[in-house]
């Protein structure tokens, strides 16, 4: 028998095993029911929190009111955004292709895919980074036209809300047809039909079993299966889509066999280059204008995609097209990579009338030299701190260790301030911004449109050096401001737009905004086409009507430069052209991009006609005594006395005339000069002036003699005489007259004794 404490021992193991097994039960219940109620919490507040995004109708592809661009003519023009293609137009093939590869379940599932997702989890698990993103054919849709492609859980989580909405909203085949009209084909390619067309050169409706698996292979990796650049890899992309097409029983084994034994046949890469440059002659020019009118009227691309707005641009479609076959010509004149952008303004009314460039989107370059006359003469000249005939000297300097080179180092002395335009002398700039402030400078710039941050506030900016670089927009939208006499004009691409019936956004009689004096872009306007006559912009020289331009060069390395550019005008017309690598080339302002603006120039004559020569006011023509000048430091005036061969004329604003006062050829000061005697012989020396002769009379025991008459050579003339004083005194005269014209004089006249041979009396 069990004793009393073997019993109650008995019961407290019993409690023990209880307790134990209730706790197991606990700990089992917890590890089981816990992610069951977090995962129902989850679900529960991403229902909540998905409840709250909304699909906005106006970003999706759905054609209902395309807007309607016009050029100039009021011509209709294609429409880069009109990518929609219709339901009815989409085959069996194409659609079945896309779900094969992309989205099997696409048909079955509600916006997502949970077995894909599932797969994809276990897969970045054990890649331990997001290698898979699972998105269904909805997703992509929603990823494309409502959200950022960055890789984060909260635009995921957005993605999947907006598409698990679409599907309420939208069928199957209206997600399938909005997604293909979206999604990226490579080769500049937005939606398929723009890609049935620049890859194949037919319609959507007409793409064979082949080609709508060729295109479905594509999507994952446009540049890797590109069918005109990779034909390899994109016939291997292209079965893996027609093997899964069978497998899922969309074709059938006939099917199969006669599309995979079909070559990848495109357009050859020729055509299709210039089916991408026919459809896109306009396109970097309407994509511009969309721009404007988005941000003018505060809505998103999408949203002018179903607005049904009419859009009359300023586009001059003739000189589109010429400015793409220039730029066409400029890549085959290239070996090496070089992009281009191209650009004309109306100057009347700031209107771009035709703008081409390589990139897809606007960009920004740094500037160099193009960017003086607008950095640093144009408001240093209008301040009147500088004029054209200011003189300067072209040297070496050093600004607080700021030392610009001149190209090629070399200097040229005594200037003006006009030479060193033409030249392009970068010391001089960089003086004239010391005389300016950075501050003015960087003010004037933003006048004109071109942004300056603090950090673009130094002494480098007068050589066209920022920290984000330049749009050659706004570059020439400057230059125009000096034709239209220094008022500024935003450039635009639209003329106005109409919404329903009423015309908005008008752009037709707007107003500058003055930047300048009239007189100070008359004279910048005189300048530059001195640039053109015998400066850095000479290319230009050859059309037969005069125009005003500036180039600039960018270094990269010494190894050579970044960006070229050459700045051109007239009274009607502005034109830019800018040439630039990512890599080096060895392009300057003045070369191939000066050249490829007069082929410009040279269309625009045989189109319209230019006026033959350049139209200025405000500013008067004065001769410049261009030696008294140097010599005073400060621009003097010619009088009737200055010689022909120091005369010069230039121009000055009515109320900033030199002054007549300080010629070196009027009202002549003494000359002086030294006298010492040495025993029986006296040496005399005196500074003389190339523009005076020189005489030196001497009076001793015999009389008055002349001694000396030679023309000045600007050096130090040294005489030895040798006089009869016979111990007494000897006076000479120093005469300096002006070489021809005897009658502006003046003298001075000093004594010495033979016996001293020191001290000279006076």
């Amino acid at each position: 028998m069990k004793t009393s404490i073997q019993f109650k021992n008995d019961e407290q193991n019993l409690a023990k095993k209880k307790k134990r097994k209730k706790i197991a039960l606990t700990t089992v219940s917890c590890v089981i029911l816990l992610p069951l109620l977090i995962a129902a919490l989850s679900i529960g507040i991403f229902a909540a929190w998905a409840n709250t995004q909304h699909i906005d109708k106006t970003l999706l592809p759905t054609a209902t009111a395309v807007p309607v661009f016009y050029d100039s003519k009021g011509n209709v023009l294609p429409y880069a955004e009109d990518n929609y293609v219709e339901m009815n137009s989409i085959s069996d093939n194409l659609k079945n292709a896309f779900v094969a590869l992309e989205d099997k379940r696409f048909y079955s599932h509600k916006g997502y895919d949970i077995v894909r997702m599932g797969g994809a989890l276990v897969n970045n698990i054990k890649a331990r980074g997001v290698r898979e993103g699972a998105s269904t054919i909805t997703q992509q849709l929603v990823k494309n036209t409502h959200l950022t492609h960055e890789r984060t859980l909260s635009r995921k989580l957005k993605e999947l809300a907006i598409a698990i909405k679409l599907e309420k909203q939208y069928g199957k085949d209206e997600i399938m047809a909005m997604y293909l009209s979206v999604i990226y084909f490579g080769s500049g390619a937005y939606g398929v039909k723009q890609a049935a067309n620049v890859y194949f050169g037919k319609s959507v409706e007409d793409l064979t079993l082949a080609e709508c698996a060729t295109l479905a292979g594509l999507v994952k990796n446009p540049s890797k299966y590109s069918p005109i650049n990779h034909p390899e890899q994109c016939e291997k992309r292209r079965n893996i889509a027609l093997s899964l097409m069978l497998e899922q029983g969309y074709i059938s084994e006939d099917e199969y066999e006669y599309a995979k034994s079909r070559p990848v046949q495109t357009v050859n890469k020729d055509g299709a280059q210039a089916t991408v440059a026919n459809a896109r002659a306009c396109e970097f020019y309407l994509s511009q204008a969309q721009k404007e009118v988005c941000d003018s009227l505060g809505i998103t691309k999408y949203q002018l995609g179903n607005s049904g707005l009419k859009i009359y641009t300023n586009l001059d479609v003739s000189l589109q097209y010429e400015l793409e076959r220039q730029r066409a010509a400029q890549d085959n004149y290239e070996s090496s990579q070089i992009s281009s952008v191209s650009i004309i303004l109306d100057n009347a009314n700031g209107a771009v009338l035709a703008h081409s460039s390589s990139y897809p989107y606007a960009i920004s370059r740094q500037a160099g030299s193009v960017l003086k006359p607008l950095a640093v003469y144009a408001p240093a000249i209008d301040r009147g701190l500088v004029s054209l005939a200011t003189p300067i000297v072209d040297e070496k300097v050093d600004f607080s260790g700021f030392s610009p080179n001149n190209f090629g180092g070399l200097y040229y002395g005594d200037t003006t301030v006009r030479d060193a335009l033409k030249k392009s002398m970068n010391s001089v700039s960089v003086k004239v911004m010391d005389y300016l402030g950075v501050e003015n400078s960087a003010q004037f710039l933003q006048s004109v449109g071109i942004d300056i941050t603090e950090e673009d506030k130094n002494y480098a900016l007068a050589l066209g050096a920022t920290s984000q670089g330049v749009s050659p927009l706004l570059v020439a939208a400057g230059y125009s401001a000096f034709a239209r006499q220094g008022e500024y004009l935003c450039p635009s691409y639209i003329r106005y737009v109409v919404d329903n019936g009423n015309k908005t956004l008008s752009n037709e009689a707007r107003k500058g905004r003055r930047v300048t004096s009239a007189s100070t872009s008359a004279l910048m306007t005189v300048a530059l086409t001195d640039t053109v006559k015998d400066g850095t912009a000479k290319s230009l020289s050859v059309l037969p009507f005069e125009v005003a331009a500036k180039t600039g060069t960018a270094q990269r390395d010494k190894n050579g430069n970044s960006d070229a550019w050459c700045s051109s005008y007239n009274g009607d017309y502005t034109v830019l052209v800018w040439h630039g690598s990512d890599s080096v080339m060895q392009e300057k302002g003045g070369g191939y991009p000066t050249r490829h603006a007069a082929k410009i120039w040279k269309a625009i004559d045989a189109q319209y006609g230019v006026e033959r020569t350049i139209s200025v006011g405000e500013i008067v023509p004065l001769e410049i005594d261009t030696y008294s000048t140097k010599c005073n430091r400060q621009v003097t005036a010619a009088t009737e006395n200055t010689p022909v061969e120091y005369r010069k004329i230039e121009f000055f604003a009515k109320d900033s005339l030199p002054d007549f006062s300080r010629s070196k050829f009027e009202n002549l000061l003494p000359a002086d000069f030294d006298v010492v005697c040495n025993g029986s012989s006296v040496n005399i020396a005196f500074d003389t002036e190339p523009i005076y002769c020189y005489e030196i009379v001497r009076t001793d025991a015999t009389g008055s003699r002349l001694i000396y008459h030679e023309a000045g050579s600007g050096e130090r003339a040294e005489v030895c005489d040798l006089p009869i004083g016979f111990g007494g005194k000897v006076d000479y005269t120093l005469i300096c007259h002006l070489i021809n014209n005897e009658e502006i004089c003046a003298s001075k006249n000093k004594s010495v004794y033979i016996r001293d041979s020191v001290t000279p009396l006076i």
